[in-house]
């Protein structure tokens, strides 16, 4: 019966948070996890929230807790890198990224994505070469990506200014 009220909670959140009601849908999904604690989905969701409302040390919490119930859950760690790039957590975020890429086969929009977001660790750790490189494999599955394009030619102007020194 527990289960049934939590996912009846669960659903609930996910219409406010489909609304735009974000914080009425942490609500909800802080009242599912009262009722089961290791409810995946409600913590991911509910990180997925804070980040909309932009309480990012909130949202790393919950994709953290995703982690520790769901080891296996790609998207969790995608969202925790993600978040953490945000927060200036640029080492730990390169990290979150490189154990996503190593178990993330799918060659979709987030694998270019964790490419990219890769990347810009790197490039705000200054380590310009191996930027260069995963915005590289990024461009070649697209090579309309804006963002990488925008990427590749910021690096650029550091690695002549670098030559130039």
């Amino acid at each position: 019966m527990a289960i049934k009220e939590a996912e009846m909670f669960y659903k609930q959140a996910m219409a406010f948070l489909e609304q735009g009601k974000v914080n009425k849908s942490i609500e909800f999904f802080d009242s599912a996890l009262k009722i089961d604690k290791d409810y995946v989905s409600a913590w991911n969701d509910k990180g997925v929230a804070f980040m909309e409302l932009g309480k990012y040390q909130d949202a790393l919490n919950c994709f953290e807790q995703v982690v520790r119930l769901e080891p296996g859950d790609n998207m969790a760690w995608y969202n925790r890198g993600y978040v953490l790039l945000i927060l200036k957590e640029h080492q730990e975020a390169v990290n979150t990224f490189d154990l996503f890429l190593s178990r993330y086969s799918k060659k979709d929009d987030f694998y270019k994505y964790a490419l990219y977001l890769q990347a810009q660790g790197l490039y705000n750790l200054k380590k310009y070469d191996e930027s260069s490189k995963l915005i590289k494999k990024a461009l070649k599955m697209d090579k309309k990506f804006k963002e990488a394009r925008d990427l590749m030619e910021m690096i650029g102007k550091k690695q002549a200014t670098k030559k130039s020194v």
